[in-house]
């Protein structure tokens, strides 16, 4: 079923009545990265059934990896089409990842590094570019869907990379904490930090996660099988081979799964009464992102949080990107 323009027209139109009559907005958004373990297939379409029995739409985030093996699976896809598509980057976790490659003092070697990478396909092993895959291979995936929304691994973004990704058409950016509400800056809409749900606290109160006009929540279907960190094995360099982690117990398994379809509960409530919309279409922001130089600093320290605790790593030079990024002395 292909989309029309008047169907876009349709979804930013109901974007924007929504901003405009300040109803509280839940954008549910969920990272699609676990390539390696089988049974994370299994919980994608689990969630995806979820979704269709409280009748929510939501954003999927998918790696390159991840549509390659998606593409296998052609009763997972159908149900996508009720979806919005995003994007999670060419690879999540292989090495070189995106801190690594982006941090180098040259900022347009860095945005050139980004092209290469983004619009191709990664060996997962050895972390070198083998033709035509990323972002390319997923809008190949899903032909019938405007893929302009991304969300970086770990959170971790790189104004570099970010600026190259806009040059292949994403508008919409889902990782960076610089702003409460939806702002744009340099071709950028950036949306709220999201709140991720990956624990059953935050199944518990949903009433607390709305801490604005618009709450992004963002979810990762591979926690609900998975005993471990699906990339565990990539932490310390790229391994010799793709090793599955341990799956969670069934009864683990069961617990998140009831959790989860308990917030949608809660959610589908809220909706009834009017209290909040769920609503996944985007718009450009008509509010400009203010920016200060304090912000910026706590947006870096942010991003950097997953590489230094998950790899060890500490960039050179990725800070000084982020303050020519913002025009912040």
């Amino acid at each position: 079923m292909k989309s029309s323009y008047g169907d876009l027209e349709r979804k930013i139109k109901f974007s924007r009545e929504v901003e405009e009559k300040n109803i509280r907005r839940i954008i549910l958004t969920f990272d699609l990265e676990d390539f390696i373990n089988r049974r994370s297939m299994k919980a994608y379409l689990r969630i995806l059934r979820l979704l269709r029995k409280y009748d929510f739409k939501a954003l999927f985030f998918i790696t390159g990896h991840t549509a390659e093996r998606l593409a296998l699976f052609p009763q997972v896809l159908e149900l996508f089409r009720f979806h919005e598509i995003g994007y999670h980057s060419s690879s999540h976790s292989v090495r070189p990842s995106i801190f690594e490659y982006t941090d180098v003092e040259n900022y347009e070697e860095a945005y050139q590094s980004s092209i290469e990478r983004e619009t191709a396909h990664i060996n997962p092993l050895t972390g070198e570019v083998e033709g035509v895959g990323g972002i390319e291979f997923l809008r190949d995936l899903f032909p019938n869907k405007r893929i302009v929304s991304f969300r970086a691994p770990g959170l971790c973004w790189s104004p570099p990379h970010l600026e190259a990704l806009k040059k292949l058409g994403i508008e919409f950016d889902f990782s960076a904490d610089i702003s409460s509400r939806p702002a744009y800056y340099k071709g950028i809409t950036f949306y709220p930090y999201p709140i991720v749900i990956t624990g059953f606290v935050y199944y518990r109160r949903v009433s607390l996660m709305l801490n604005g006009q618009t709450t992004v929540l963002a979810s990762h279907p591979s926690f609900y099988v998975n005993s471990n960190h699906w990339d565990f094995a990539y932490h310390k360099g790229n391994p010799d081979r793709l090793v599955e982690v341990k799956p969670r117990s069934r009864i683990e398994r069961e617990s998140l799964f009831l959790d989860f379809e308990f917030l949608l509960k809660q959610i589908s409530l809220l909706q009834r009464v009017k209290f909040l919309e769920v609503a996944p279409y985007l718009s450009r922001s008509r509010e400009n992102l203010t920016v200060t130089r304090r912000g910026v600093e706590r947006c870096y320290e942010k991003s950097m949080a997953w590489p230094r605790d998950f790899f060890g790593f500490e960039p050179r030079f990725l800070r000084s990107h982020f303050f020519r990024y913002f025009d912040v002395d």
